[in-house]
């Protein structure tokens, strides 16, 4: 019952089976249960998973006992939904072995440039993308994305409503119980930009918002769901990518005006500042950018001289 492998829909049956263990079907359906006393196979039960409604009617009908205080545990989980990213342990932790590529929002291929609210994910072990829904899912694209503590968070981005209007609004999307959270936006509006994490921060940085190119970077802590600025880059960028490494963030590439750049830049949280570093081999704008075993890639794009790229360069 503490797999990680454990096949069930909801982590209530684990809590059905852990008192299986202990009791008779005949006990449990004429409610001959006493939870007083510690279960020793109810500590395999993950409370925080189970949905909030569950757990209001188990603690309602538990009489004070150590069990209760358990559930009362979970029930502040949940009661706090911001904080949740933070509040993550060995109870929290999904019963699932494997992870997935995830993709989020974007623009559909045909002419009437229309935003997708889609998101999918690329199973591994069958080689192939499914669908998997969740309520007020947001509309965008050219967000950032990111990924702290198994939540993903989607940055700013650009949202098509008569015309593209870049955003400051954020989510994130918790895959325990597939539900969206809008969390404090930006201070100010950011599509094409960049996300990493770092030391349990989430950099936006730069990009545009429609008006003019950005050189600002902020930074969002979780525990606080605050966003403050920190050191602006030296010049505006755009459409660029971003990974991080060792505690420190890379950006490369990217737009400036309608020219395309080939620099490398980086962040060092602990002094606050950057570093421009040596330029790449190749202009490129809207590439990806992944950081694997110490090596950075940098990876497709676009550029006016070959047009869409799919060539990969270690940095």
């Amino acid at each position: 019952l503490s797999s990680n492998r454990l096949e069930v829909n909801y982590e209530f049956e684990v809590y059905d089976g852990a008192l299986f263990y202990h009791y008779s079907p005949e006990q449990l359906e004429t409610d001959q249960v006493s939870l007083m006393e510690p279960l020793k196979l109810l500590e395999t039960v993950r409370f925080p998973l189970m949905e909030p409604q569950i757990l209001q009617r188990l603690h309602d009908k538990l009489s004070p006992c150590p069990l209760k205080d358990t559930v009362g545990d979970a029930l502040m989980y949940h009661k706090n939904e911001c904080l949740q990213p933070m509040l993550q342990s060995s109870q929290t932790q999904l019963r699932s072995e494997f992870q997935c590529v995830v993709g989020f929002g974007g623009m559909h291929s045909t002419p009437s440039i229309v935003l997708s609210d889609q998101a999918k994910y690329l199973n591994p072990l069958l080689g192939e993308w499914r669908h998997f829904t969740a309520a007020l899912a947001p509309r965008m694209s050219n967000q950032g994305i990111a990924v702290l503590n198994n939540f993903v968070y989607l940055i700013g981005g650009d949202n098509n409503v008569s015309g593209f209007r870049a955003e400051s609004r954020c989510w994130r999307y918790d895959p325990r119980h597939n539900k969206w959270f809008q969390i404090q936006s930006l201070q100010q509006e950011h599509a094409d930009l960049s996300v990493c994490v770092v030391d349990n921060y989430i950099y936006a940085v730069a990009g545009r918002d429609y008006h003019e190119d950005l050189r600002e970077v902020e930074r969002y802590d979780p525990q606080s769901n605050t966003w403050e600025y920190v050191t602006p880059l030296k010049k505006e960028v755009y459409a660029h990518a971003g990974a991080a490494l060792d505690g420190k963030m890379y950006i490369t590439c990217g737009r400036r005006g309608e020219d395309y750049l080939k620099e490398l830049q980086c962040y060092d949280p602990k002094t606050d500042c950057w570093e421009v570093l040596a330029d790449g081999p190749v202009r490129r704008a809207w590439h990806g950018m992944a950081a694997l075993l110490g090596k950075l890639y940098v990876i497709g794009g676009s550029n006016n001289d070959s047009g869409y790229r799919r060539d990969v360069h270690q940095v």
